[in-house]
């Protein structure tokens, strides 16, 4: 891979309160619930990586159907994700791509796999990225 290759997202997370906290990237915002066991925060940390994964399969749906000018009027995928406690995790995602179109289904299933195949999200969890992280401790100002 050559440094050409690579591109950089960048994401900053801050703690709004005891149950939640903005995602930022660039202008963007997106509000989590970070509060554990709280379902009434908003997308937790499993329900924003699943978003993350429908997000990636949609928008290569969208690239891919316009490359191969295919006609897709509207795509809606549902994910669910099996979690265990000990040691917490998901252990199983599974999904299902909706798609309204008049295309063949062959073309359709193609575009499907294409655009599973080129996905970040996808290939991530394929290939089971591990995390790296550092911390940095600060005092308050008083």
């Amino acid at each position: 891979m050559s440094p050409n290759d690579i591109q950089t997202y960048t994401v900053t997370v801050r703690r709004e309160d005891e149950a939640h906290s903005w995602a930022t990237t660039g202008e963007h915002r997106l509000l989590l619930g970070t509060r554990r066991g709280d379902q009434t925060a908003g997308f937790n940390a499993a329900q924003t990586l699943l978003a993350a994964l429908g997000a990636c399969l949609i928008s290569n749906i969208t690239y891919f159907a316009e490359l191969l000018r295919l006609e897709v009027n509207d795509v809606q995928i549902e994910l669910r994700g099996l979690r265990a406690d000990k040691p917490p995790g998901l252990f199983q995602i599974d999904y299902t791509v909706n798609l309204v179109s008049r295309e063949p289904e062959d073309k359709l299933q193609k575009l499907c796999d294409l655009a599973t195949k080129w996905g970040t999200v996808t290939n991530t969890l394929v290939e089971g990225v591990e995390p790296r992280g550092n911390i940095q401790f600060s005092r308050p100002i008083e």
